[in-house]
């Protein structure tokens, strides 16, 4: 398979923002669901309320032992680019400027991540450099794409110096933080473990139906788009998924009617709110799609699902 065919089978950060959701009582099938859900919920800025209530642990697996194992900042921003794939789709970058560093976040297609990702993510970075260097390093700035929120101080809380409606979104890092030591760094330990995470690394390859379908479940609609993201042409896509035993059509529409489980179990979504998210023409469209796929209509489900 092509070397950039990276969407991954284990995604750490996407199970604890389900479950994160999940305790707020909403379900969704999609990490940028999930964030939007939340906001209808009426929580206010999910992603930094999200960074709040996990951990560092939620970086999961070798990542977390590698990166607070590191000699200072500039190594661990490094290594935090290089293995960020054993648990994440999404993609940091790292870029070096002549006076630091600037860490961004992009999706699996290339694009500017969700918002509340960008929060989250930034804001786990910010605090746990800040933790693990005893308060020595802090971002020089973080720019972020969207609009003025209005309550920028939940942001300076958390970043310190913030601009809005920027070109894009970052998190910069001047020199002197990047000199700043981890104060109880293992060099021994990240030595050992290096070598795995590289293999590991090396390793990651997916089917690629599940490829397509992790993309498909974050919004990279059509044929067209889910190819580029997989760096393939239309037809050497469909053609690997026949190999598969599937196709491009069969896979959309199952992540359709996961979506539609997943939206249905929300009481207060109204079906034909359910029908235009998934794109049917019209609620009967999607009530015929639903008894093909269950044998029953959207109501009848909902209802027994609520017994």
């Amino acid at each position: 398979m092509d070397a950039n065919h990276l969407p991954l089978n284990a995604d750490p950060i996407s199970a604890q923002v389900k479950r994160f959701a999940e305790e707020h009582d909403v379900v969704a099938a999609s990490v940028d669901e999930a964030w939007e859900a939340l906001r209808c919920a009426g929580l206010p800025h999910p992603g930094l309320v999200f960074a709040s209530w996990t951990e560092t642990t939620v970086l999961g697996g070798l990542l977390a032992p590698i990166i607070i194992n590191c000699p200072d900042v500039a190594a661990m921003l490094d290594d935090l680019e290089r293995f960020h794939p054993l648990v994440d789709r999404d993609r940091i970058v790292v870029a070096r400027q002549p006076s630091g560093v600037t860490v961004s976040l992009r999706s699996p297609d290339g694009r500017s991540s969700h918002p509340d990702t960008v929060d989250a993510c930034f804001a786990i970075l910010t605090r746990a450099i800040h933790r693990l260097t005893d308060g020595l390093a802090v971002p020089s700035l973080v720019t972020l794409a969207r609009p003025d929120p209005g309550d920028r101080g939940v942001f300076e809380e958390v970043f310190g110096r913030v601009a809005f409606a920027q070109p894009g979104d970052s998190c910069r890092f001047g020199d002197a933080a990047l000199r700043a030591r981890l104060v109880h760094a293992d060099p021994v330990v990240r030595s050992m473990l290096r070598p795995y995470a590289e293999r590991r690394v090396a390793d990651r390859r997916m089917p690629w139906a599940a490829a397509a379908s992790e993309l498909l479940a974050d919004d990279v609609s059509g044929l067209a788009e889910v190819a580029k993201a997989l760096a393939v042409s239309p037809r050497t896509l469909q053609s690997r998924l026949e190999e598969e035993g599937t196709s491009f059509a069969a896979l959309a529409d199952a992540v359709r009617r996961e979506r539609a489980l997943a939206m249905l179990a929300q009481p207060g979504l109204p079906v034909t709110a359910i029908a235009r998210r998934l794109g049917f023409a019209t609620p009967s469209a999607f009530t015929r799609a639903f008894r093909r796929w269950t044998g029953v209509p959207p109501s009848e489900y909902r209802q027994a699902e609520r017994r």
